[in-house]
């Protein structure tokens, strides 16, 4: 029979995270951002055309859009991938 004082639980302590984690991820989303701006200039260009004098803005917004949310996925692919995501 099992002492009552001892805790039958197993305490998990998370995975430390590196730092070369998250730069390899925000490197992931800088080179699909180049990737889009290679490939979808004109199309980027075309749709940023309407907003006139805030085209600049607007087209600098989507592209910082799109680095940020692959980042952010990119990170939250390689953490599930860990089973750091869902202890």
């Amino acid at each position: 029979m099992p002492d009552d004082d001892q805790s039958t639980q197993r305490v998990i302590q998370p995975a430390e995270i590196n730092a070369t984690e998250h730069y390899v991820c925000s490197l992931i989303g800088l080179v699909t951002m180049v990737g889009v701006v290679v490939f979808f200039t004109p199309l980027l260009v075309a749709l940023t055309r309407p907003f006139q004098q805030l085209s600049a803005t607007a087209f600098v917004f989507v592209l910082a859009t799109v680095w940020l949310l692959v980042w952010l996925g990119t990170e939250l692919v390689w953490e599930w991938q860990t089973g750091r995501l869902f202890p």
